[in-house]
């Protein structure tokens, strides 16, 4: 018998046809279902916006082109942190990047579906059928939100640090940031994370969690640090689009705002990809350094604009993915 990737012991005998099959219904019938609640989840999303408060605004065509190919680079980013952490945990027989993309993208659009959980089954679901150790997709699952709000979290509360402006922003937030990102961190641990997965697998009955060492805990939260100074960059941009007479400090302290604001919106587990929270947050932020109205258009177009990246990054990774099969299929050249 062949050992399990990098796990170091066999691996259970196959199922029998029959419960082969029934397994392979039963995951397309809960895929098509997670495709529908994205659906119906952002539906709603969009039903929800405003859209007459847009009507009639000149907007930055470029400055609007240049932040979308940041926050393309910053989602693709996600992707290489995920495949980082996956072959760290021993995943080395990993499908080409171009289809993880693919898997990452999909289930990225589970945010829109209320609570964290969506999310999570929906990268373990769509990703198991490649083939990996859905041990391995839990854990790295789990390491890469972590990374996001410890290594966002200290790169925001950082650049906002160095402004004199932010003794205008409520300390309640600061707080939340604060506690959140070294709970995380503390959470990242390995002694810590490992017992928390351990105690996670034995309720579920999952069987033995993949234990994670300090390189994944490095790797993931050095990437995602790189990460907030570009996920932020893109939300300065477009802030420029509705602001051109913005200047570097005001920018920078966009950068510092957005990726506050985003961790927020991942403390918050039972909102849209902590859609009400993060605009919220948002906007507080915003009216340090804008008018009020302009503040509010701000948030607004950065909700359409995030949502409208999130479709183009899904339609990105799914066009490459379909020619890269594409490609795989064609008769060698004689």
């Amino acid at each position: 018998m062949t050992r399990d990737e990098g796990a170091g012991r066999t691996p259970d005998p196959s199922p029998p046809t029959g419960a082969r099959a029934t397994t392979g219904r039963w995951a397309t019938v809960a895929r098509w279902a997670f495709y529908a609640a994205i659906a119906a989840a952002f539906a709603w999303f969009v039903w929800t916006v405003d859209w007459d408060a847009l009507d009639g605004v000149e907007l930055g065509w470029g400055w609007i082109a240049a932040a979308t190919a940041v926050a393309l680079a910053f989602r693709y980013l996600g992707v290489v942190v995920w495949r980082v952490v996956l072959v760290r945990l021993g995943a080395h027989r990993l499908p080409r990047f171009r289809v993880l993309a693919d898997v990452y993208a999909r289930a990225w659009l589970a945010r829109y579906i209320p609570g964290t959980l969506p999310w999570i089954a929906g990268k373990i679901l769509l990703a198991a059928e490649q083939g990996i150790s859905k041990s391995r997709l839990a854990v790295s699952t789990l390491v890469e939100a972590a990374a996001q709000v410890v290594a966002v979290g200290a790169v925001s509360l950082t650049l906002l640090a160095t402004d004199p402006r932010i003794g205008e922003i409520s300390p309640a937030l600061r707080i939340v940031v604060a506690v959140g990102a070294v709970a995380a961190f503390v959470a990242m641990a390995p002694p810590v994370f490992n017992r928390i997965l351990a105690l996670g697998f034995r309720l579920l009955r999952r069987g033995t969690a993949v234990p994670v060492g300090w390189p994944v805990v490095r790797d993931a939260v050095l990437l995602y640090g790189g990460g907030a100074l570009l996920s932020g960059l893109a939300y300065a941009l477009l802030m420029r689009a509705v602001v051109p007479e913005a200047d570097g400090r005001d920018l920078l302290f966009a950068v510092g705002a957005f990726g506050f604001a985003g961790v927020v919106g991942i403390l918050t587990p039972l909102v849209p990809s902590g859609l009400g929270t993060r605009d919220a947050t948002q906007l507080v932020l915003l009216l340090v350094i804008l008018p009020a109205p302009t503040a509010a258009l701000v948030v607004l177009l950065s909700r359409v604009w995030s949502a409208a990246v999130d479709v183009l990054f899904w339609a990105v990774a799914a066009l490459a993915a379909r020619i890269g099969r594409a490609s795989a299929t064609l008769p060698p050249r004689p």
